[in-house]
């Protein structure tokens, strides 16, 4: 039974390199997004992670949410941005 289920996944984990899941989210910018969102968070701003991602990734505003909590999180991105590329 043990080699069995060995055997089983060790074709997963095969088939999941052949797919190149791994490859298909970028870690880097879903890390960095959790890190302002949450960091934003502490200051008391009440947007979600999806909200930043959508306002990041597209410019889209959640809807309901003051714009004073969307410009914090845009202004903390630029300041991570700035970091990384000095």
């Amino acid at each position: 039974m043990k080699q069995e289920i060995k055997d089983i996944m060790q074709r997963l984990l095969k088939r999941h390199k052949e797919l190149g899941i791994t490859e298909q989210i970028d870690y880097e910018k879903f890390y960095l997004y959790s890190i302002i969102t949450h960091s934003t968070a502490i200051e008391g701003s009440t947007v979600t992670e999806v909200e930043a991602q959508l306002l990041f990734d597209e410019g889209i505003t959640a809807k309901g949410k003051p714009m004073i909590e969307q410009l914090m999180n845009l202004d903390l991105k630029a300041a991570y941005d700035y970091g990384r590329i000095y």
